[in-house]
């Protein structure tokens, strides 16, 4: 969910990576460096921590942070710490903090009429600016030459910006040789995000799609059933599938839905290792987010890095329902999501209105509508006149794809105003090592830079909080107004509030704190027990108020598995 400023800025950070143009901000004009200031400064203070945490110096925690990157990224980072390593150690060597040495490397700055941004507590700023000046003037030629370029142009750090810009802006899959929007390989919009395409040199096979001819030959909905029984000489397909009702589910959402994480080891000096980065790859080229995972379109259980809790997610309801549903899942939710850019993502959705088969779609954009980094964030919130022509574009628009029989689910936005109030008093994992630094003190500091997630909710301003909150309602009143007014064609239609509320005190009759349900890096997404039981308060919703939504108990399951194992798992 919202604009993963907070993610973008800590990945880079642990990957010595300053800063990238983040997809997720767009639009939004930082000040003091903004990005590129934070990104420097709190992976400095992750150099610092690691040199308490080692007892080593500066200049071995430099080394020390590259080592623990995977070989394909330990080259560019080793590059980008020979270049920026003179004045960094130097810095630290004179005792300068992270604020400071970042403003030395001209990476920060106090722009006029703004206010100073510090994350390191300082008792005279304008020492401070002496002492970054001071800085610049030991190394004159790295200062002049790091005043001309940006943060992308920086020997080593150019290369992985590269690989992150490919990553991050495409919503379909980056391997898929016939067209049909699915893919084989498991990153980069593949079957991590949509089941995995069978055979990707024909259009016509991908999952979802309706059996030909029984399946008897090729598995046309790729959910591994095909070929003949020789016993009575039917298609499997046939047997198992013909009478049941197969479908499929699909979001359209934001990183809520797409469940945006980053591990708190990157943050933490204490818990920094090799094994915490040995996955980077994959999850660089799933945009920091994990959907196998979602409440959505969960079909996978993981442990790393530090992922606890299981999986739970309506996909894998509809599944253990029947298992012709192997694969039919679409995750088509992308960070920093509102509605306005919906009616473009929404075009990455495929399903075919006559070859497919039925589809649950799911429409939860819960956040960025009112959510922004702007200092005048009300302004920048969409309106109830917007929301309401977006809500409807994109309900028009599933009525031309849709096959007949589908059904959409929409939900409003989430109440924000609770982040505050649960972390307000804890420490963030940045902090766990050298200066406590509390959840408000990173809001307060991204917020400065005018690079927050959102101004309006990570806020010690009470009213403003309010304010936001008061919005989003309006919003989602918008949304739940065009719901029940819109007369779909090819699907009917239902609104559900999106459930935090009934999440948060089901984890308390387990027996947990609310706090417990949040990422805890980037201090606003749900974590995985979070999308276990948004899945379970879902399902119980639908149980209850759309039973006819939700297919019968297919009586060959048991079959399947005896014939078909599983299907051809998923990656």
């Amino acid at each position: 969910m919202l604009k993963a400023a907070i993610g973008c800025i800590s990945l880079l950070l642990i990957i010595s990576l300053p800063s990238i143009e983040c997809r997720f901000m767009d639009g939004i004009n930082s000040v003091n460096g903004g990005t590129n200031c934070a990104t420097c400064t709190i992976l400095l203070g992750i150099v610092d921590h690691l040199a308490i945490v080692y007892n080593e110096s500066a200049a071995q925690a430099l080394e020390h942070l590259c080592s623990f990157l995977p070989d394909d990224y330990k080259i560019y980072c080793k590059t980008a710490v020979d270049f920026l390593g003179p004045i960094i150690i130097d810095g630290f060597i004179k005792g300068d903090n992270p604020d400071v040495i970042c403003h030395g490397l001209t990476l920060c700055s106090d722009d006029p009429g703004q206010a100073k941004c510090r994350i390191y507590p300082s008792k005279s700023t304008a020492a401070d600016a002496e002492n970054a000046l001071k800085l610049r003037e030991r190394h004159p030629d790295l200062s002049l030459h790091l005043s001309k370029i940006k943060i992308c142009q920086i020997p080593g750090i150019a290369e992985i910006c590269k690989i992150l810009n490919n990553a991050f802006n495409n919503h379909i899959p980056a391997v898929d040789l016939d067209n049909d929007k699915f893919g084989t390989e498991p990153t980069l919009r593949g079957s991590s995000w949509r089941g995995k395409d069978c055979n990707d040199f024909s259009s016509q096979v991908y999952p979802g799609a309706q059996s030909v001819d029984g399946d008897s030959v090729i598995d046309h909905n790729c959910n591994g059933i095909y070929g003949l029984d020789s016993t009575t000489g039917q298609p499997w397909e046939t047997e198992f599938c013909n009478d049941t009702q197969r479908l499929g589910i699909a979001v359209l959402g934001d990183s809520i839905s797409a469940h945006f994480h980053l591990p708190e080891q990157w943050l933490d000096a204490k818990q920094l290792s090799t094994a915490v980065f040995q996955h980077l790859t994959f999850i660089l080229e799933n945009e920091l987010d994990w959907p196998q995972l979602s409440a959505s379109t969960g079909h996978l259980n993981v442990s790393w890095p530090n992922i606890q809790g299981q999986t739970r997610s309506l996909y894998a309801r509809l599944f253990d329902l029947d298992h012709c549903n192997h694969r039919d899942y679409q995750n088509i939710a992308v960070n920093g999501a509102r509605s306005g850019s919906m009616t473009d993502i929404m075009k990455a959705l495929a399903r075919h209105p006559k070859n497919d088969v039925p589809l649950l779609v799911i429409y939860s954009l819960v956040g960025n509508d009112v959510c922004n980094g702007h200092p005048d964030t009300i302004d920048h919130m969409t309106t109830v006149a917007e929301m309401t022509q977006n809500v409807l574009t994109t309900l028009q628009y599933l009525d031309t794809v849709l096959p007949k029989g589908s059904h959409v689910l929409t939900t409003g936005l989430a109440n924000g105003s609770f982040l505050y109030a649960l972390l307000h008093d804890r420490i963030h994992p940045f902090g766990r090592v050298g200066p406590p630094v509390s959840y408000p003190q990173i809001y307060d500091y991204l917020s400065c830079l005018q690079i927050s997630p959102c101004n309006g909710w990570m806020t010690s301003n009470g009213t403003l909080r309010d304010l936001t909150t008061q919005r989003a309602v309006e919003l989602s009143a918008a949304i739940k107004n065009v719901s029940f007014t819109y007369q779909p064609a090819q699907y009917d239609i239902d609104y559900l509030d999106f459930p935090f509320d009934e999440v948060i005190q089901e984890w308390i009759a387990q027996g947990g704190e609310p706090w417990q349900l949040i990422e805890s890096v980037d201090g606003f997404h749900i974590n995985q027990y979070g999308h276990a039981l948004v899945s379970d308060v879902l399902w119980s919703w639908l149980q209850k108020n759309r039973p006819q939504w939700i297919p019968p108990m297919n009586p060959h399951n048991a079959d399947i598995e005896r014939v078909f194992k599983d299907q051809g798992g998923y990656d």
